[in-house]
């Protein structure tokens, strides 16, 4: 329970200057990794076997498209708006090559790691069992497949994602939505 209370004090309107609410995020996340490393092994996160970094950005980027129809679903999953806050974040500091894409990955890896015991905490909430189990097959896809894809489908999806109009867009996976939601339907008939 500590990890989503910690993870809500984002919500706190707290007057400090941005170096201070930096310090605090990141200290925030040095508890939210060490709670995570002390309840599971490391051969069992979610892009340990990810062969680099560039397929944690592709996963990230995936979930990121696939998600955002759930959106509206789903407003009070904390955990969830905030990964994706952050994987916008990131996703821009990887296309500006800006020093802050490092720690922004970070953040979106743990974000990424601690949204699946948020849902498993409403799974039974039966207005929103159909959306938090989406969810759950999207984060399981969005994983899986960034991994796993082909080098050369893998990087010409990254060197797609771009901006329009101030925004990051990834029209690639945006065209490829229709056979990664195949692949959510899939996933949720076998997860549960």
């Amino acid at each position: 329970m500590d990890i989503y209370m910690s993870l809500r004090i984002k919500n706190l309107k707290i007057c400090m200057n941005r170096q201070e609410i930096m310090e605090l995020r990141r200290l925030m996340f040095d508890k939210i990794e060490r709670q995570l490393h002390e309840s599971q092994r490391s051969e069992d996160f979610m892009f340990y076997h990810h062969p680099d970094e560039d397929r944690i950005v592709l996963s990230h980027a995936l979930f990121w498209v696939m998600s955002r129809p759930l959106v509206k679903k789903l407003p009070e999953l904390k955990t969830f708006l905030l990964l994706r806050r952050y994987q916008e974040e990131m996703l821009e500091a990887y296309l500006t090559e800006s020093p802050d894409f490092a720690e922004l990955l970070r953040y979106s890896n743990l974000a990424y790691e601690v949204l699946p015991h948020e849902l498993s905490l409403l799974i039974n909430d039966s207005v929103k069992d159909s959306a938090v189990r989406h969810l759950m097959a999207v984060a399981v896809v969005s994983g899986g497949y960034g991994g796993d894809m082909s080098d050369d489908q893998a990087y010409e999806l990254l060197d797609n994602i771009d901006f329009h109009y101030n925004k990051v867009c990834c029209r690639p996976i945006e065209q490829e939505f229709p056979f990664l939601q195949k692949l959510v339907e899939e996933e949720g008939r076998d997860l549960f």
